[in-house]
């Protein structure tokens, strides 16, 4: 078993950037811990360079061998000579972690073909369009994992670790000759840097950049259908947020699988978009999915509502009816608001979980059904279990994997992308163009509370396409419960937008006002725009991203005293992003030693 060493410590951005942690003593990471085994071998491919090389050195660092490809064809080409006996098995890695998006070849393609030929072989899917489809696209390819960007490089390294933990049933003894004949097996067919644990002190190999033999590459299976093209969001669920990825990854867990699943939240949330992408991506999509509300019904009715009822089982019943169950027999039955559901109807509930059968209200002969059931509720269900009014034998039946979805309160970086869904949804629903929001629109409404969740945030996007004028929606035409309570910290802000819209309605700012003394880094960098522009400058934002970055990354630096993980997070960045820009922008420790000094 792979575990982490207690010598070990991975990357880590506590360390000061002027002040690097001495250099450890190398470990080796091997399948089942074997001492009689090179390190494990793992495959990174990504197009990106910077990230690649970011990945490689921390993985190298963390006891793996690591090989690197620019894209999926050529480690497809190396796995395809493996298959055709052209290279030895012994090359084969012990787990591979892949992009999507790539040129020739897309990580989804590549994943499948993977794991139809090499169903042992764990890989792991990274993308930076972290939504739902592309988490249960990589799941149903046979992904081992699924990491959305950015990532924790020590979350990163724990799930390798746990990829290569994952294959207790691979032949690993011929691999202690791996280091004999690796040297002679690794060629120019392979695409992109092959680096190697630095134990005898080599230096990283540099190959050209040229795909592997095509000659005697069979062409990809023409079944694998897997979905690459730009989401457009079927399902209706979006996301971007650390708590929505984590619901992104069991539904693609589950959606394959027959289990009941209990989900719970608060109203508004998206509890039933979550069962039916759960119904949509699983085997059983092409059978009915049934959404029953059980606060929606009277509870004398709910019974025949489910199981249905015979012929003359009370008055007014002059047919025969099918119920729920049965209209959803082979499919998907969804219970909203279980913790509604009456106490007698609960036991009827549990004999059907149990073994698939019931009895219409006032019928004789047992109905069988196959039916999947996903519940959902706002409510407590333990304290009610406590309090008698649920059964606590169905509770346990019911909650065998319970998916709970955040508030929308919780994951307020995810209100934009919503807000610019719901505006063109509205818009379709009304005829007309779509709306864009105000910077200070969109900042009141990530700083409101939205007690009644997504499904509020619609209904005020709704509100805003009828009521609003103009083209752009501003601050001020926003619903009045949403102005009521601006944050202080906003106010100052709201003002000055409302100057700024005023004074902008002119067609020219005076020279005179531009370069008068400047309160605040945006005026200085309107007078530096309106200078550059007037000298006939160009691309004036390519030159001035970077030495904006350059600022508040220094800046970042110095308030934390050079932990780069702790300016990571007063910048909003992921620590990988931060050691990308730290080399793109050529920013050395030493200038930010003398910095602090």
């Amino acid at each position: 078993m792979t575990e982490y060493s207690e010598k070990h410590k991975p990357k880590s951005d506590n360390q000061t950037v002027a002040e690097p942690l001495p250099s450890e003593p190398s470990i080796k990471v091997t399948v089942n811990n074997n001492p009689n085994v090179d390190p494990a071998t793992l495959w990174l491919i990504d197009d990106d360079a910077a990230l690649r090389m970011v990945l490689a050195d921390t993985f190298e660092d963390a006891g793996l061998t690591v090989i690197s490809f620019t894209q999926a064809q050529a480690a497809w080409g190396r796995l395809n000579d493996i298959l055709q006996e052209t290279e030895s098995v012994t090359q084969l890695p012990d787990v591979i972690l892949t992009d999507i998006r790539m040129p020739m070849m897309d990580g989804l393609s590549f994943s499948d073909w993977v794991h139809q030929h090499f169903p042992k072989l764990p890989i792991v899917i990274m993308t930076a369009h972290s939504d739902l489809t592309s988490a249960i696209n990589s799941y149903q390819t046979g992904a081992f994992e699924y990491l959305p960007k950015p990532f924790d490089l020590d979350d990163a390294v724990a799930t390798i670790y746990k990829a290569i933990n994952y294959q207790p049933n691979l032949v690993i003894e011929s691999k202690a000759t791996k280091s004999d004949t690796s040297e002679a097996k690794i060629t120019a067919d392979t695409t992109a840097d092959i680096k190697t644990k630095p134990d005898n002190k080599s230096k990283p190999i540099n190959e050209a950049n040229t795909v592997s033999k095509v000659s005697k590459k069979p062409k990809l299976k023409a079944d694998v259908k897997v979905d690459t093209s730009t989401n457009d969001n079927p399902s209706g669920i979006i996301g971007q947020s650390q708590a929505m990825q984590t619901v992104f990854r069991a539904i693609g867990r589950l959606a394959h699988s027959p289990i009941t699943v209990l989900i719970t939240g608060e109203s508004g949330t998206g509890k039933e978009l979550v069962a039916s992408a759960l119904h949509q991506h699983s085997p059983r999509h092409q059978q009915p999915f049934i959404a029953l509300n059980m606060a929606a019904i009277p509870h004398d009715l709910i019974e025949s509502e489910l199981f249905g009822h015979a012929k003359g089982a009370f008055t007014g019943a002059t047919t025969t009816r099918p119920g729920r169950f049965e209209q959803a027999d082979g499919g998907t039955l969804f219970l909203d608001e279980i913790g509604d559901m009456p106490f007698s109807t609960q036991t009827r509930l549990l004999r059907v979980l149990a073994n698939g059968e019931f009895y219409r209200v006032g019928g004789q002969q047992p109905i069988k059904v196959n039916v999947r059931i996903i519940a959902a509720t706002h409510q407590n269900l333990e304290e009610l279990v406590k309090q008698g009014k649920f059964r606590e034998d169905l509770f346990y039946r019911l909650n065998v994997i319970r998916l709970p979805l955040p508030p929308l309160r919780t994951r307020r970086e995810d209100i934009p992308a919503l807000a610019t869904y719901f505006m063109k949804r509205a818009a379709e629903q009304m005829d007309t163009a779509p709306k864009q929001l105000h910077p200070m629109a969109v900042q009141i409404m990530q700083s409101f509370e939205w007690r009644g969740n997504v499904r509020q945030l619609e209904n005020v996007c709704l509100w805003l396409t009828v009521m609003a004028t103009g083209d752009t929606v501003m601050a001020e035409d926003l619903p009045p419960e949403l102005l009521e309570n601006i944050p202080s910290n906003l106010e100052p802000h709201l003002e000055q937008d409302l100057y700024s819209e005023d004074t902008n309605s002119q067609n020219h700012i005076p020279q005179s006002q531009l370069t008068s003394n400047t309160t605040s880094w945006q005026q200085a960098l309107a007078v530096w725009a309106t200078q550059s522009l007037q000298t006939g400058e160009t691309d004036i934002l390519q030159t001035a991203t970077p030495e904006f970055e350059r600022v508040l990354l220094t800046a970042a630096l110095n308030h934390s005293g050079g932990k780069k993980i702790a300016a990571a997070n007063l910048l909003g960045w992921g620590r990988n992003t931060l050691t990308r820009k730290l080399q793109q922008l050529d920013i050395t420790a030493s200038e930010v030693q003398r910095n602090l000094e």
